[in-house]
């Protein structure tokens, strides 16, 4: 995220706060820093900024973005937005209260076929969406190369705010929220299998939540750290009229209806395809190009949005937004609530 915010033209990282002084030293070499700072309260009393990055703990976000904004800094943050509700409506205060521009870096949004597909469904290319899907999951924190420096916080309950679904899940709900719209109630099992042992008991490695959009659509969500082979990192919302299908092979739009699918999609030949019953009448489908890794997420076009809406003052729009990943967090808090009570949980709307 950093190295995304020094490619930008109108962006120099002058300093940083950290309390390890190895990591102060590495961001020393790496971004070429002036000067760093032990603490957050020292950075601000030495120095003179226009916004910040924060990649700290989700338990310590609230209070950072309180004091970055009653100094009138922007704040561009690494997602979730908090570790809970209460200290996502903290920040939400403090953003609006300032005015300062925000964004919880949800990085997939940045990849211009997520604004497709979110254009798809608005358009009604699948008809009404009845069902939306999210798989997403890798080997475990440490098998997957996460720092000792990072776990530390990710295995603690406060800081982070749970386990595996917090961590991971949070992306496949903004996309929802944003592209299906707002949850009326959940459903959810945690569990720690014990796949990584590590995890102290209180912290999941596999989680599953069932949901149900304000509009009567349901959602399955799983989550999980100690996936064994490739990341399956996977969406489709299912239409009365179509499917989307996000995965690893690319993203895919089979459809009935009168599609006004991009340009650039190709045409997919359905008769090369495995039918299962009788092929709906009028069924088409198309392929979105495949979009190089600096043409997306925090490559590069996250950062530049950021840096876009702090020079004209304006709020960040959409998923990576102050209302989206406040909506965000409080389904997952009500996800954590289920599966603690084992009951579904109702989430009233604003």
């Amino acid at each position: 995220m950093a190295d995304g915010l020094a490619a930008q033209p109108a962006v120099k990282i002058v300093t940083a706060a950290e309390k390890y002084e190895e990591l102060r030293k590495q961001a020393t070499e790496r971004w070429k820093l002036a000067s760093t700072h032990a603490t957050l309260d020292a950075m601000f009393a030495a120095e003179q900024v226009d916004a910040i990055l924060i990649c700290a703990d989700n338990g310590s976000k609230a209070e950072i973005v309180e004091k970055a904004a009653a100094r009138k800094i922007h704040v561009y943050s690494d997602k979730p937005i908090a570790a809970t509700l209460a200290q996502a409506e903290r920040i939400a205060s403090a953003v609006r209260a300032s005015g300062i521009t925000y964004m919880c870096a949800y990085h997939a949004a940045y990849n211009p076929v997520y604004e497709q597909v979110r254009g798809l469904v608005a358009e009604g290319a699948i008809g009404k969406v009845y069902l939306a899907r999210g798989v997403i999951g890798h080997g475990g924190p440490k098998e997957f190369g996460c720092s000792e420096y990072f776990c530390e916080w990710l295995f603690d309950k406060a800081k982070n705010g749970g386990g595996t679904f917090i961590d991971e899940a949070c992306y496949i709900l903004d996309a929802f929220v944003d592209i299906v719209g707002p949850i009326s109630e959940v459903s959810a099992f945690t569990a720690n299998m014990g796949h990584r042992p590590y995890l102290p008991p209180g912290v999941e490695d596999n989680s599953v939540a069932i949901v149900r959009f304000r509009d009567g659509a349901l959602g399955v969500i799983d989550a999980k750290w100690g996936q064994v082979g490739p990341v399956p990192v996977r969406t489709s919302y299912h239409g009365t009229h179509g499917t989307i299908v996000i995965g690893p092979a690319g993203t895919e739009i089979y459809s009935t209806a009168n599609a006004r699918v991009p340009a650039s999609w190709q045409t997919i030949d359905l008769s090369s395809r495995p039918a299962f019953g009788r092929v709906p009448e009028g069924l088409r489908g198309w392929r979105a190009p495949d979009v190089p890794r600096s043409q997306t997420g925090s490559n590069g076009p996250e950062q530049a949005h950021f840096v876009e809406c702090v020079r004209k003052g304006v709020a960040v729009p959409g998923p990576a937004g102050l209302a989206t990943a406040r909506d965000v967090q409080q389904a997952i808090d009500a996800v954590y609530r289920a599966a603690e009570t084992g009951q579904v949980v109702k989430i009233a709307a604003r």
